[in-house]
């Protein structure tokens, strides 16, 4: 596509050169047309003048000028020549690339005046060589704006794939950070050491947003509290992380594993408050028993006394 622009657009500088040669080597035929024009002599000579200056300006690169020259002879010769000849002078303007005020539409509007105007004309066969070209480069230009409309929506593909990419990457890292610290938190808790352990697993809780791996974090929040070895072992953090565990991720397979901790942590928990009231019944008992015995022994001794 783009090879077949740059030969178009070749093309289309190539017609507007020979175009421009042709429509200055119908000056010679000026003065043929003109001699069979009825105006008289004095608008005739002004009509030439006019003419001739708009050329000059427009080589020139005044565009602005040459258009105004031209104007004035449609002033002075309406609906006969060389009215032609200013008509596509003025088409040809209105065409020229570098023109500021460029405008194609007005171009082919003039162009077209001519050949339907004046068809028998040099001018005319001229005109209608520039409609051709305007209306093949138009073509080119929709092609081009096509093709580079195309390439946009393709680049923005791109960098929407990029961004997804650079996103999926990002998720990679982070979730490899989490694994990391997952497993260097269960060496921890492994080693004895649950406060530090502690720190690491809140790392993974702490990120905005949620974190893929929050369920297995909240796991080991569980255990942490839960540990029997663990001398700032909590039930209550044990069974509130829990409970969030079974909230926010109800189908993970880390609730169900939780649940199954946290039984038979309640169990141990239950077991060991039973122990600990036995074991007070038990003292209590104890106690019982040396005052028994010591009232036993008093009254031995009270006994005794009254023997003597």
């Amino acid at each position: 596509m783009g090879r077949k622009q740059i030969r178009g657009r070749k093309y289309l500088h190539i017609c507007f050169a020979s175009l421009i040669i042709l429509s200055f080597s119908g000056c010679a035929s000026f003065e043929k047309s003109f001699e069979k024009s009825t105006i008289g002599i004095k608008p005739r000579e002004k009509a030439n003048q006019h003419l001739l200056r708009g050329k000059e300006l427009f080589v020139q690169g005044d565009f602005e000028g040459a258009l105004n020259e031209n104007q004035e002879v449609l002033s002075l010769a309406s609906h006969q020549p060389p009215e032609d000849e200013a008509l596509f002078n003025i088409g040809m303007i209105y065409a020229h690339p570098e023109n500021p005020e460029r405008d194609v539409a007005k171009s082919l509007q003039f162009f077209n005046r001519v050949a339907e105007g004046y068809p028998q004309t040099l001018w005319a066969g001229q005109a209608k060589a520039w409609i051709g070209m305007l209306q093949e480069q138009a073509k080119v230009r929709i092609g081009m704006l096509q093709e580079n409309e195309r390439l946009n929506q393709r680049l923005d593909q791109l960098n929407l794939q990029f961004k997804q990419l650079q996103q999926e990457k990002m998720k990679l890292e982070e979730e490899s950070e989490a694994h990391r610290l997952l497993l260097y938190s269960r060496e921890l808790i492994s080693q004895g050491k649950y406060e530090e352990a502690l720190k690491e697993i809140e790392k993974i809780l702490a990120a905005s947003p949620r974190h893929r791996l929050e369920d297995e974090a909240l796991f080991q929040m569980v255990l942490i509290y839960s540990q029997p070895g663990n001398p700032k072992k909590d039930y209550g953090k044990s069974i509130n992380y829990f409970k969030k565990l079974m909230k926010d991720y109800p189908q993970s397979s880390w609730s169900e594993l939780a649940k199954a901790w946290t039984g038979m942590f309640q169990e141990n928990d239950r077991l060991n408050q039973a122990i600990e009231k036995l074991n007070q019944t038990i003292e209590k008992l104890n106690q019982t028993i040396e005052k028994s015995k010591q009232v036993d022994i008093e009254i031995e001794e009270k006994r005794r006394e009254k023997g003597k």
